[in-house]
């Protein structure tokens, strides 16, 4: 696989910490990018993200490779149940209420892509020229457009917007969505925190991805992008860029 790939997290321009954590993990079969979004506040939310991180940096090695979307499947839920539960221990030992965190990651081999999702970071793809969100926020505002109550331009002024109905740590059995792209031809990956997707409109995002640049210099773009909008949140992106590729 020829990929090119960058990340960055950003305090951005009114939290006081950053709660956000992502991570980028290669060998020679696949490549695993997780991007999580952590809830409950400082020394709380923070830890249940880099708690998530760190698993999956734990359960990866330079051996790792999975044969079916089903293996990789199971690798996903090992270690998404794993940090489910020890977000809940942490939480339950140290009086954390309310911690929590949100999680997208993409696992990428040669044949195909699977991603898992849960709470409202999400995952795109840029495939001819158009970009697409592929997974659902799972938010109280996204029932609300999903039931044809609101509107899509609605949802994004509610005042319940940020209101996640899953989580990491929100209760002990656990529930994400999983989903794979079988010989696939598309021309990038991003996953990214609703720090960015709050603030930079998704034809933005696309005419960055587009540009003729390097791929850590669009990362740094749709940063400074979020922040130039007002850095409400914290903003981690992950880019991921096929080049090369035979397309099937």
């Amino acid at each position: 696989m020829n990929l090119k790939y960058s990340y960055k997290t950003d305090i951005g321009r009114i939290r006081s910490h950053n709660e956000d954590a992502v991570q980028i993990f290669k060998n020679d079969e696949l490549l695993v990018v997780v991007v999580a979004d952590g809830m409950g506040g400082h020394a709380s939310g923070d830890v249940a993200a880099k708690m998530a991180t760190c698993l999956a940096e734990a359960h990866f090695s330079a051996a790792l490779a999975f044969a079916s979307k089903e293996e990789a499947f199971v690798w996903l839920d090992n270690v998404l149940k794993r940090a489910n539960a020890d977000i809940l221990t942490y939480a339950h030992d140290f009086n954390a209420k309310r911690m929590g965190t949100t999680l997208v990651s993409a696992i990428i081999t040669k044949e195909f892509v699977a991603f898992a999702s849960i709470g409202d970071s999400r995952a795109y793809i840029l495939a001819n020229n158009v970009l697409r969100q592929l997974t659902k926020d799972h938010t109280f505002v996204r029932e609300l457009v999903d039931k044809g109550q609101i509107s899509k331009q609605a949802a994004k002024f509610h005042p319940q917007k940020n209101v996640i109905n899953k989580a990491l740590g929100a209760n002990k059995i656990l529930e994400f969505d999983f989903l794979t792209l079988e010989n696939y031809a598309i021309e990038a990956i991003l996953l990214c925190t609703d720090g960015l997707t709050g603030m930079v409109e998704d034809q933005e995002i696309l005419a960055t991805l587009k540009a003729e640049l390097a791929t850590d210099v669009k990362v740094d773009q749709l940063v400074e992008k979020a922040n130039a909008n007002g850095g409400r949140d914290n903003i981690s992106v992950a880019l991921v860029e096929f080049s090369g590729r035979d397309k099937k």
